[in-house]
């Protein structure tokens, strides 16, 4: 549709943008064609959490646990994962294609690290909560809502086994409305499974009662110890009561740690960003029924002078013409390939996987021994695998090689993916992010504005007066005799057959393929719409640009929305 309106009037170029913007939806501006409509902003209507303690990620061969979470999280389409004891430091760099990562490394040599991995819903960090003590480790961040009241926390939380009291006077602060907390605090007490209490844990208990907190666990042993024989609950998920009813909780497979991985859903509407999976199929239109369709919707609707209504009018009677001609159907979900798909590690896997289900391991010290052996040899061969792999790929590049083959995978080598990703979200003029495209252009555009101002002092006198001059040089008068020439049927006819069919449809949603088929009474309808657009006057409208930002392919947009 926005190329249909560029070609329009080829000569005009340079006034048809002067009047850019003034028409939702009708001409946003010259677009390259690499680029492709922006995501779609849609609700998820389950916010699905994967918590694991995972023991360790600091060495190659411990990285085929989080292939595991991430194979989970693909499964069970998780959009936040919750890692604690990732025992990194500032020298390990992880890259995780798809994922915010989201880090607090350890300050020690001993246990610790917190990480979130965040897709799909836009967030924004929590400054981090100094603790007198240590020993506690926290992270959190704000989960965005549609509307900034809906906002969820979540707090990733560590304390590990010493003999340290637990800082209630930190964790207080963190017992707010919407609120999840998970982690394992090494806190025991039999309200969520255990044994047998212990004094964090009652500590814990009371300070949940006073706040009215819920633990989801629902007495399922989530720690298993393969060296002293013993299974316990340390994994905790903790709720406010306002978010409690629409929440459950179960443990998940087991991915080589000594804690089980946890999945919590949340039914409760947050903001996501990504594509709609759903796609128009016009291999198998009936175009004569969609032009038929479409003429009827419109003669039901007589023409008139409001463009707003007419825009509206003629949007309207293409998607509800399509819906009956033009069958949809859904993209094909490729399952993302991990190391351990392997023939070699899936078979260790599946032996390890049986040894779980067909023998109690607390009484079977036999089974206990076969499993630590399995899972060290689960590693070695993952170490094996990706050593291969690498060979191979070196392998393969020769002197023959293209050279956009070889810089391809030189900027893959390259690239560092950011380790402490603050949102991914536009920032407002408050600092609060926004939660809406109104909110995200009127941000960017006052930014802009603000910094495309010339501050010009004496030293640059010479500089200034040429910049003003060019600047005015640069505008057209509004009084242009082209505006007063309506568009030709020839003309739009034209620019019909000029449409690149292989393009994406902008933010209306219109594609191509729907232009070419109109027929020659939505023809006449979509020429009045121009005209009346042609027409308007400049002084009627003004438009702020904004600059959007796609999380998933990592291109900018420039659109203009009309005030």
């Amino acid at each position: 549709m926005d190329q249909l309106h560029l070609n329009v009037r080829n000569t005009a170029s340079s006034v048809a943008l002067d009047k850019q913007g003034r028409e939702r939806d009708l001409g946003r501006g010259f677009r390259s064609k690499k680029l492709q409509s922006p995501p779609k902003c849609r609700k998820i209507r389950k916010l699905r959490i994967l918590q694991c303690n995972i023991n360790g990620l600091c060495t190659p061969s411990s990285r085929v646990k989080l292939d595991k979470i991430l194979e989970l999280a693909s499964k069970h389409q998780v959009s936040i994962i919750a890692l604690q004891e990732t025992k990194l430091n500032t020298r390990h760099r992880l890259r995780v294609k798809g994922y915010n990562i989201v880090r607090q490394d350890r300050s020690s040599n001993g246990g610790g690290g917190l990480m979130f991995l965040i897709r799909d819903v836009y967030f924004q960090g929590i400054d981090r909560i100094n603790s007198p003590r240590k020993s506690l480790r926290s992270q959190g961040i704000t989960v965005l809502s549609r509307k900034h009241n809906n906002n969820i926390k979540i707090f990733n939380l560590y304390h590990p086994l010493n003999n340290q009291k637990l800082d209630l006077e930190t964790l207080e602060g963190l017992f707010t409305n919407a609120t999840v907390l998970l982690g394992d605090l090494n806190a025991k007490h039999t309200a969520w499974g255990c044994a047998l209490a212990n004094n964090r844990g009652q500590d814990l208990e009371n300070l949940s009662n006073d706040k009215a907190f819920l633990f989801l666990n629902n007495g399922t042993h989530t720690y298993r110890s393969h060296s002293y024989n013993t299974t316990d609950a340390l994994d905790l998920t903790i709720y406010s009561p306002d978010l409690f009813p629409y929440c459950s909780w179960k443990v998940v497979d087991y991915v080589g740690s000594d804690h089980y991985p946890i999945l919590i859903e949340l039914d409760y509407d947050v903001k996501a960003y990504g594509n709609n999976n759903i796609y128009w199929n016009f291999k198998k239109a009936h175009w004569t029924l969609f032009e038929k369709n479409l003429n009827e919707q419109l003669q039901k609707n007589p023409i008139t002078e409001d463009l707003e209504n007419e825009w509206f009018v003629f949007k309207y009677s293409i998607f509800t013409a399509a819906e009956g001609a033009v069958p949809r159907g859904k993209h094909k979900k490729t399952r993302k390939a991990f190391t351990n798909d392997s023939q070699d590690l899936q078979k260790l896997l599946a032996k390890r996987e049986h040894l779980l289900q067909s023998h109690n391991l607390n009484d079977n010290t036999d089974a206990r021994i076969e499993l630590n052996k399995i899972n060290a040899e689960i590693k070695r061969k993952y170490c094996s695998i990706k050593q291969s792999n690498w060979q191979d790929l070196c392998k393969s590049l020769d002197y023959k090689t293209p050279n956009t083959r070889l810089w391809r995978l030189a900027k893959k080598l390259d690239k560092i993916q950011p380790q402490v990703e603050n949102t991914n979200s536009i920032i407002g003029i408050n600092g609060t992010p926004t939660v809406n495209d109104k909110e995200a252009a009127d941000a960017l555009g006052n930014y802009y504005s603000e910094e495309s101002k010339l501050a010009l002092g004496r030293e640059n006198k010479k500089t200034g007066k040429a910049t003003r001059k060019l600047i005015r040089s640069c505008r057209v008068p509004a009084s242009n005799e082209l505006f007063n020439d309506p568009i030709t049927s020839s003309e739009l006819l034209y620019a019909i057959q000029q449409l690149d069919l292989k393009k994406s449809p902008g933010p209306d949603g219109i594609h191509g393929q729907f232009i070419v088929n109109l027929g020659s009474c939505a023809t006449k309808r979509l020429l009045h719409i121009f005209n009346l657009s042609w027409k308007l006057e400049i002084s009627e409208c003004h438009a702020n640009i904004g600059c959007y930002f796609n999380p998933r392919n990592k291109t900018n947009f420039l659109k203009g929305r009309k005030e």
